[in-house]
């Protein structure tokens, strides 16, 4: 069999898992979108009227249409570039985040038509690795996951798991993740691990014992001050500053303070999560301290788009340069910051106890974002004095 009628039998047979297993209606609108990494990054993409729709496992990215041959990446900002050629789309992933006019060469192909094969059983297995612990499960040739660490996971990954290479890769709009590895026994050996063009490093790992199931725990550290303030600039270029102890006076029975980027898709699942818990909690006051890779009228404008696309109703306030040591710096209650995000439950003067929470397992990692959902409740209930009553 050729290359290229391999890469399609790969690809046919991943489409298949990441559509639910369902043969698409049209497999037409199904393409390879290959980013010209060394090895190249592919990942899984469906044509939509005047958008793209990105496929990471279950995941989905509608990237639409904004101009001739320019499709906008949401949230993180930036741009899909080109054009067709024949029967191919041809152009680059411009990151606007980046600097230096960061870009990756783009060609999507479309992928044909695979005929549908039995329905296998799911097979889940676990691998400590050099990036964190691989969540894996795969059907036949294809395979996804993600990759969980103490600070985050790397969200959705999928790909195929074919003549024992395992491939995953990924495209969340901020990041271009591709891993691979050999399989030997329990082992994953001579692999790689690529970010984008910039960052390249080896990658290998060792089965972790199926009778060792995955502990799912969130991380916390004390605070070092027990008055929580900090100093911003709000999209209106206006400066801020925030104090906890204000939050009676306000009628707010506690805060929950955001350390967070826009750049971070970690930071982008946790907004999501408090967004959708922020409507049940009047009682409690919520927001944003950003720390970005700008911190000029730019980053106040990704922040004013930041807060329009994740649809919040609190402020996002600039705190400063994308830098855990700065973020410590600007946050009184902080001598060190862990990771992006960082979720602080400050109760209001005299009425309980302040905790912040480091890091956030995504939805990508299944029961570990259960535990997170279950932990912001809690500390959500906690703040707002529900549990006291019960």
């Amino acid at each position: 069999m050729s290359r290229s009628r391999r890469v399609w039998t790969v690809f046919g047979a991943f489409a298949a898992v990441a559509l639910g297993c369902e043969p698409p209606a049209t497999h037409e609108r199904l393409y390879e979108a290959e980013f010209g990494t060394k090895p190249p990054t592919r990942i899984l993409v469906e044509r939509l009227p005047d958008a793209w729709e990105v496929r990471n496992g279950t995941e989905r990215i509608v990237m639409p249409q904004e101009g001739e041959g320019v499709f906008r990446v949401p949230v993180f900002g930036g741009a899909w570039v080109g054009a067709w050629e024949g029967g191919e789309w041809s152009g680059f992933w411009v990151d606007s985040l980046r600097p230096n006019d960061y870009k990756v060469p783009l060609v999507m192909r479309p992928i044909a038509a695979a005929a549908p094969s039995p329905d296998r059983p799911v097979a889940t297995s676990t691998w400590r690795t050099t990036e964190g612990t691989l969540h894996l499960r795969n059907r036949g040739d294809s395979a996804w996951g993600t990759i969980s660490t103490p600070t985050g996971d790397y969200r959705y990954l999928a790909g195929t798991l074919r003549n024992n290479l395992l491939t995953i890769s990924t495209f969340d709009g901020s990041h271009l993740f591709r891993f691979d590895a050999l399989v030997d026994g329990d082992s994953l050996v001579d692999g790689t691990f690529l970010s984008g063009t910039h960052y390249r490093t080896s990658f290998r790992g060792a089965r972790i014992s199926s009778k060792m199931p995955a502990k799912w725990e969130s991380s916390f550290q004390l605070p070092v001050d027990s008055v929580l303030s900090f100093v911003g600039v709000n999209t209106r270029g206006d400066t801020v500053r925030w104090s906890s102890e204000g939050l009676a006076l306000r009628g707010k029975r506690g805060a929950v303070v955001d350390v967070m980027g826009t750049w971070c898709p970690n930071c982008m699942d946790e907004t999501r999560l408090l967004a959708s818990l922020a409507s049940d909690y009047p009682e409690l006051e919520f927001v944003s301290v950003a720390f970005e890779r700008r911190d000029d009228e730019q980053a106040l404008r990704r922040l004013a788009q930041f807060r329009r696309e994740m649809n919040l109703s609190w402020e996002v306030v600039l705190g400063g340069r994308a830098s855990k040591r700065d973020a410590a710096a600007a946050i009184s209650a902080l001598d060190t910051v862990h990771s992006f995000p960082t979720t602080l439950f400050w109760p209001a003067a005299g009425s309980g106890v302040p905790t912040v929470h480091n890091g956030f397992n995504g939805p990508a990692t299944g029961q570990g974002y259960e535990v997170e959902v279950e932990v912001f409740r809690a500390e959500l209930d906690r703040l707002s004095g529900r549990s006291e009553n019960r």
